[in-house]
């Protein structure tokens, strides 16, 4: 019974996280100190003779950003722009903003769609002058975008471009430099996932037979070309099997990432396919409306034995999509069809780091300065947040656009508070992929992760 009640306590604070409300992320009485945000690092104002860029003033460094705001693009990832305003907020008025300046974070409402995504971007850099854009959401939303940003007068000189800082869209083409020179992404991408995903499998999992189902999309596409490099020349992947999806507009919580697929397609026959070729381990390169009909037929039959997904499948929301709901029930059932997967996370857990000084902080954070309730969005934008504070601070003494994407390739070894022990920001002038490092972790019945061994990195592949 004593197991029983802790288990459904531990499923209802699951739920909360999964309905996107707030969940408390401290706890245990007040012995425990907050540990202090990053600090950004002190520079001078500005070099002799330098001219500062767009947007930056005596006073103030302004930067855009756009988000679905109103939500009319059926997503809630305003949380994520509301985390980042609050943590600035903070910045500004308990570290004394950056390069003795206040940041300003003008936030723009895109819709999720491509055509006001380019619109109010053109907006924030004609008109409202600001240094830099942050942390633009979906690769279909910013390949609209991202041309502009890299060569605003079209004439094909990309000197002129404006920092593109800290995608949260997971498509491997950010990471390609001769096409995006201005383009940073911050999320882990998806080649980076898959390549980490065939690692785990060369370690734990030798001479298994592998089977991958994925979307035909740019995010699928990833998943494929990754685990292909990883085995080529090999006889493990055994099949490589695509289904086609209308994109929505609605992509899978908590991290941005790209569209969920309306309607879901018929996956049985995907199945059997992979099964037919002898596949003995199957990596889903789905989201989640996908990957919950995977694990309601293939559990139904006792199909498959082991199952690795997509870091866009977070297990709350995957065992709710099983399940059926949110209530305790519902997620005790999800978790229990989903024991013995494998996925990998970067982040601090609401779970399983409840109460640790990290989220101690970041809830304050967001109480005191009108952020959103804590969230694993709200989490993502404080990590976004703090990388961006952290860029401008190594940028004091060039506070121009080039500046700026020079003081951004120079990060390495940071670790923004709120990401996993081990999970840093590495990146430089030929690799403008922020984070590719992952911790695998084993989704147990009662809905917990377990850590498997050591962060598994995808860097210099």
């Amino acid at each position: 019974m004593d197991f029983y009640l802790s288990r459904m306590r531990w499923l209802l604070t699951l739920a909360g996280g999964v309905a996107v409300v707030a969940l408390a992320a401290c706890g245990g009485g007040d012995d425990r100190t907050p540990t202090p945000s990053p600090s950004p690092t002190a520079t001078p104002t500005a070099r002799p003779g330098v001219t500062p860029g767009p947007g930056v003033s005596d006073t103030e460094i302004r930067l855009g950003m756009t988000n679905d705001l109103a939500g009319e693009g059926g997503t809630p990832y305003a949380a994520v722009t509301a985390s980042v305003q609050a943590y600035i907020a903070q910045v500004n008025q308990e570290l004394g903003g950056v390069c003795d300046r206040d940041l300003v974070v003008i936030a723009a409402d895109d819709s999720y769609t491509p055509e006001i995504a380019l619109r109010e971007t053109q907006r924030l850099v004609e008109k409202e002058d600001v240094l830099a854009i942050i942390g633009a959401q979906n690769t279909d939303v910013h390949l609209a975008v991202a041309p502009y940003l890299n060569d605003p007068d079209g004439d094909e000189d990309t000197g002129d471009g404006v920092p593109d800082l800290f995608l949260s869209t997971g498509w491997s083409g950010w990471g390609i430099v001769d096409s995006f020179p201005w383009s940073i992404g911050f999320i882990p991408d998806y080649a980076s996932d898959g390549e980490i995903i065939g690692k785990y499998i060369e370690e734990r999992l030798p001479e298994k037979k592998i089977g991958l189902l994925y979307e035909n999309s740019n995010f699928g596409r990833d998943y494929r070309a990754a685990l292909e490099r990883v085995f080529v020349g090999d006889e493990v992947l055994v099949a490589s099997v695509a289904y086609d999806v209308e994109q929505g507009g609605d992509e899978a919580e908590p991290t941005p990432v790209d569209g969920d697929p309306t309607p879901t397609p018929a996956v049985r026959p995907l199945l059997q396919e992979l099964i037919d070729a002898g596949a003995e381990v199957v990596v889903l390169g789905t989201t989640p409306a996908v990957s919950a009909e995977v694990f309601k037929i293939a559990n139904a039959g006792d199909l498959i034995s082991q199952f690795i997904l997509s870091y866009v499948n977070t297990p709350s929301t995957l065992a709710a999509e099983i399940g059926g709901g949110t209530q305790a029930d519902s997620l005790l059932e999800g978790f229990e069809q989903l024991s013995g997967s494998v996925v990998s996370k970067y982040m601090l857990n609401l779970v399983e780091d409840e109460g640790s000084p990290e989220l101690i902080e970041h809830q304050r954070i967001m109480e005191t300065y009108d952020g959103p309730p804590v969230t694993t969005l709200s989490i993502y934008g404080q990590a976004l947040a703090e990388t961006v504070v952290e860029t401008l601070s190594r940028a004091c003494d060039q506070l121009d656009r080039e500046g700026v994407l020079q003081a951004a390739e120079s990060l390495s070894g940071f670790q923004p508070s709120v990401l996993l022990p081990g999970i840093e920001v590495n990146l430089s002038s030929e690799d403008h992929r922020a984070i590719e490092a992952m911790q695998p972790v084993m989704i147990e019945a009662d809905g917990s992760l377990t850590e498997i061994g050591e962060p598994i990195s995808a860097e210099g592949r």
